[in-house]
């Protein structure tokens, strides 16, 4: 019997061919990561801004079902604190911290979307359109750890029920009401950072050079934001005053009150759409 011997061509790869192979690889990779990690922060930041402009939406169908009263926003009920009694005077109720264990407003939906709690409850169904994705925050209750249930907040200068934060500007309770303030231009619905957002009013100090509240810039330094004509914007952050690094798991720092510098855009620009003199 004849016997033949397999061809001894070798075309398998040298270890320098696949080295070089692996450097190439690498390097399209590092190229190639920064534009798909600002495609991912657009998709996010596009979706919020969906979100947000669901709830612009149900802004307005509740004025239009409530003689243009704009929704309650009073922070102190929605708290239910001072005496303040808690139910459904405001678009959302609850108090939000997630360094505390076991408190329950940091995970319970019925706060948003249960009448009994929430204005807007006959107008938003879905608890998702509260958060964003991109929180990294998780609360401790019992046993277990949960995403914080809210990210947005409401600007504290709208709702007809709302508190004043400064003397001599003004308070918009009804939609009719903007009138210097251009509708096009008045701030309502933000996204909040997830390590400074409570209760579901926005404070912009229009007198003291702080940000009581802190803006997210989850989506690559940028947060989506709506406006009471309807419209919403995903609007970019320029300070690294507002911008500081994100927490994740249980935060161990509340952003508040923060102090910043006299010429920062973010707090100029969060006045100019808050409000106006008396």
């Amino acid at each position: 019997m004849n016997s033949r011997k397999p061809s001894s061509t070798n075309n398998a790869f040298t270890l320098i061919e696949l080295l070089v192979v692996i450097a190439i690889i690498a390097i399209l990779a590092a190229l190639l990561l920064p534009t798909l990690s600002k495609a991912k922060a657009k998709a996010g930041a596009v979706s919020c801004m969906s979100n947000l402009k669901q709830m612009q939406a149900a802004w307005h169908m509740y004025a239009n079902d409530n003689n243009d009263f704009i929704a309650g926003n009073n922070w102190l009920s929605e708290a239910g604190v001072n005496g303040a009694i808690r139910g459904n005077l405001n678009w959302v109720t609850g108090w939000l911290d997630p360094r505390q264990a076991n408190n329950t407003d940091n995970t319970n939906i019925l706060l948003l979307v249960d009448p009994q709690w929430a204005s807007f409850a006959p107008y938003t169904k879905s608890p998702g359109l509260y958060r964003c994705p991109a929180s990294r925050l998780t609360a401790k209750e019992g046993g277990g750890y949960y995403p914080l249930v809210r990210t947005i907040s409401m600007s504290g200068w709208m709702g007809y029920n709302s508190t004043l934060w400064n003397q001599g500007y003004q308070l918009f309770r009804r939609t009719t009401d903007l009138a210097r303030l251009s509708p096009s231009d008045a701030l309502v619905f933000i996204e909040e950072r997830d390590d400074s957002v409570d209760d579901g009013y926005f404070a912009i100090d229009m007198a003291v050079q702080q940000l009581a509240n802190v803006p997210s810039g989850y989506h690559a330094g940028s947060g989506a934001v709506t406006f009471a004509d309807g419209h919403a914007e995903i609007h970019r952050w320029r300070s690294s005053e507002t911008l500081a690094p994100q927490q994740s798991g249980v935060p161990t720092v509340k952003h508040e009150y923060l102090p910043v510098s006299l010429n920062n855009p973010d707090l100029i620009w969060l006045r100019a759409h808050a409000t106006n003199l008396q």
